[in-house]
């Protein structure tokens, strides 16, 4: 191709990954090149006989357009020198295999390496291996199950309590092995309507809450040694919520109750560096941040919309909600500016019901959506970097309601079909946990 002619850049291309450096020496290249032109001289330069596909950042933003449109946009002077960053690039999530059941799926939590939880509308629990083998159905509900958690399995941590569910029937369940069967240990009660949410903090010490009775509520992981029956009259209890007759499980009283959405709290997480600070949406358009140990709301960011989904990444430190306008946003809660989204990503067609950070990456995230499309997303860009539709024609336009990573090679994700749908994702697409946006 004859460039003498086309105007003319300096660029400098620089690095994070060792294995891709080159010289960071200034090179002269069109203006008009884009992503894969950027990427073929890379891969020459690092004398590559299978070429390895490469993103480009600019300012730690994607290059989605030429250099010279970026330039434009931006007001630049091609007498700059431009620094580009590359990375190498996610190859689209694929559908590995699916797991079925027989009401829709409302939850997921990844319990270990080898083994996945599912709360399901038929009000059962199960525990999935990864030989595609269900090792256990929980049953203990009296309606469907909303939400699951799974406590931490590293050894300083261990708990007895291995995963915690909540239900429309306004009980949270702790489950965990005795005699070499899973088994309920407690049933925690309080709740005066269906648990939208609950997550165990990472200590595997306390775990939260969230209900349609537009409260979080506290409580310890341990397991009682007997029914705190007196403490739950004490808390002037509905009696719906309270031990149901011939229930055979030791009954476990909040330690707290934070108080001040209102209505339905639909999400909550804990934040991973603070753990005393909780972070909640729900109907009244509303994220909030709680000290669990004051039972004070420090700070509340409203929207437009509903939040239906709740997560924080312990490595960009940022939130990141899922709503009814089809919108995920994301929100720094160092800010004193509470009412400063700082960051607004749409593409769903449908409520985004579910969001989840990648745990080893500040930059990578996933949705779930009433249009039964997965999302993944680079929060460097505006646009996500590949959307997975259901491989089944069956499961095609399902709402999904729930999603989580197993480590960083794989997403899964459920809903309206009852099919567990598990991906296989590019597990080479990682960076570093330096705390981004510090």
């Amino acid at each position: 191709m004859d460039t003498a002619n086309e105007a003319q850049v300096q660029i400098r291309l620089v690095a994070k990954q060792k294995k891709y450096e080159i010289p960071d020496a200034p090179i002269v290249v069109p203006q008009q090149l884009q992503r894969y032109g950027l990427s073929e001289i890379v891969n020459h330069l690092l004398g590559h006989e299978k070429p390895v596909p490469f993103d480009f950042l600019v300012d730690g933003q994607f290059l989605r357009d030429s250099i010279s449109g970026y330039l434009k946009a931006h007001d630049l002077s091609a007498e700059n020198i431009l620094t580009l960053e590359y990375v190498e690039s996610m190859l689209p999530p694929t559908e590995i295999a699916s797991y079925s059941h027989d009401d829709w799926i409302s939850s997921i939590a990844t319990a270990s390496a080898e083994r996945f939880v599912v709360g399901s509308y038929d009000g059962i629990v199960r525990v999935w291996n990864a030989q595609s083998e269900c090792e256990s159905e929980l049953r203990g509900h009296e309606s469907a199950v909303k939400c699951v958690a799974a406590a931490s399995l590293e050894p300083t941590k261990r708990s007895k309590v291995e995963i915690v569910s909540g239900s429309q029937d306004q009980t949270a369940i702790a489950w965990g092995s005795k005699s070499g069967q899973r088994k309920a240990l407690y049933v925690a009660r309080g709740h005066t309507d269906s648990i939208e949410a609950v997550a165990i903090n990472p200590a595997n010490t306390h775990f939260v809450t969230a209900s349609a009775d537009s409260t979080i509520r506290f409580w310890s992981l341990a397991v009682p040694k007997e029914s705190e029956d007196a403490q739950l009259e004490e808390q002037d209890v509905a009696p719906a919520a309270k031990k149901r007759k011939g229930a055979s499980a030791i009954t476990k009283a909040a330690v707290g109750t934070l108080s001040g959405h209102v209505g339905a709290v639909t999400s909550v997480c804990f934040d991973t560096d603070h753990e005393h600070h909780v972070y909640s949406g729900g109907w009244d358009h509303s994220v909030r941040t709680w000290d669990v140990a004051s039972g004070v709301n420090v700070a509340t960011s409203l929207c437009d919309k509903v939040v239906l989904d709740v997560d924080y990444s312990q490595h960009s430190r940022l939130i990141a909600t899922g709503h009814a306008d089809r919108a995920v946003r994301l929100w720094d809660p160092r800010t004193s500016d509470n009412t400063v989204v700082k960051l607004r990503l749409t593409s769903h067609k449908g409520f985004v019901s579910s969001v989840a950070w990648a745990p080893s990456s500040a930059y990578m995230l996933a949705s779930a959506s009433h249009d039964g499309t997965i999302k993944v997303w680079d929060v460097r860009s505006r646009t996500p970097l590949y959307t997975v539709a259901a491989a089944s024609a069956s499961d095609a336009d399902k709402k999904l309601l729930a999603l989580d990573w197993h480590q960083q090679s794989l997403l899964l994700a459920g809903g309206e079909s009852g099919s567990l749908r598990i991906h296989s994702v590019n597990s080479q697409y990682t960076d570093e946990p330096n705390r981004a946006h510090e």
